[in-house]
């Protein structure tokens, strides 16, 4: 997400002849002097960004971004130019794969699914709910939790509502649980070849007949 934000530090407090802004140069009387502009003290230039050989006047010392003036706000570098903290992070911190916003801090995000994610955006794409356990399914790019990947691949037992993740019987176009496939009506195991349909339950061939024929 970047470095953290630049302050200013006495250790930092070097000069460089010309304002990294306007023409002003070095006299040798000790002021920095360009031609039509007012003389300068050394004290009215900014310091430098860490790792830049420019200085500012402190008029100058503004974003690159938005053009605000710095001043003794913090920032950040890149490329030898001082950023605002909101510009830096909207031009170039990594976006977030789910609310597209830049992820701003260096050690508070999760990395899945070939992206950035803020840890409250790391959520199941169909509950939203968050992933308490750690683990997740995916399918196509997105996070899910167990039971909505499961209702995604058509893999829910239609006898008790959950996934099917070992053997399953499938009948009907639907699937089940072995201890799930039964009758509607006597709850007797059902055996498939000898089963019934009727208003999408499953019944045995004996309570099929005995109820609607």
């Amino acid at each position: 997400a970047g470095p953290a934000p630049a302050s200013i530090a006495p250790s930092q407090m070097g000069f460089h002849p010309a304002c990294g802004c306007c023409p002003s140069s070095h006299a040798a009387d000790g002021f920095w002097k360009g031609p039509g502009s007012p003389e300068h003290t050394h004290s009215d230039f900014q310091p430098r960004i860490p790792q830049s050989s420019n200085t500012w006047h402190p008029e100058h010392f503004a974003c690159a971004r938005c053009g605000q003036e710095l001043g003794g706000r913090p920032f950040f570098e890149r490329g030898g130019r001082a950023y605002c903290e909101e510009d830096y992070h909207q031009a170039f911190s990594p976006r977030c794969a789910y609310c597209a916003g830049p992820i701003r801090e260096v050690n508070d995000y999760l990395s899945a699914l070939q992206g950035v994610w803020h840890p409250e955006c790391f959520v199941c794409a169909e509950c939203l709910s968050s992933f308490g356990s750690g683990s997740f399914f995916e399918l196509e790019g997105r996070p899910y939790c167990e039971l909505h990947f499961h209702q995604r691949q058509g893999s829910i037992c239609h006898g008790c509502g959950h996934p099917v993740t070992g053997r399953c019987i499938t009948a009907a176009g639907r699937k089940y649980h072995p201890e799930h496939f039964i009758c509607a009506y006597c709850l007797g195991q059902l055996q498939k070849g000898t089963v019934r349909e009727h208003g999408e339950k499953m019944y045995c061939q004996a309570c099929h007949d005995k109820l609607f024929l």
